[in-house]
């Protein structure tokens, strides 16, 4: 799964041309609901802003293939 963000500072401000820590989860039964999932990243934030990371390709030491996706909303 692909994904790309736009990454901003506290006061709104596009981030450049660094490295970002991001850490995603996917999270079971409801948006609040409980992570069957988490991975961290470190993209490099383009000179626009933007980053993009492959969800499932991240640092983890969970089996990305072993969601029950029936239950993920």
């Amino acid at each position: 799964m692909s994904c790309q963000a736009v990454i901003r500072d506290g006061n709104n401000d596009l981030l450049t041309e660094q490295a970002a820590g991001m850490r995603i989860s996917i999270l079971q039964g409801a948006a609040d609901g409980t992570a069957v999932y988490t991975e961290t990243h470190t993209p490099v934030i383009s000179a626009s802003g933007v980053v993009a990371v492959g969800i499932g390709t991240g640092v983890t030491t969970e089996d990305f293939s072993s969601i029950d996706w029936s239950d993920v909303p």
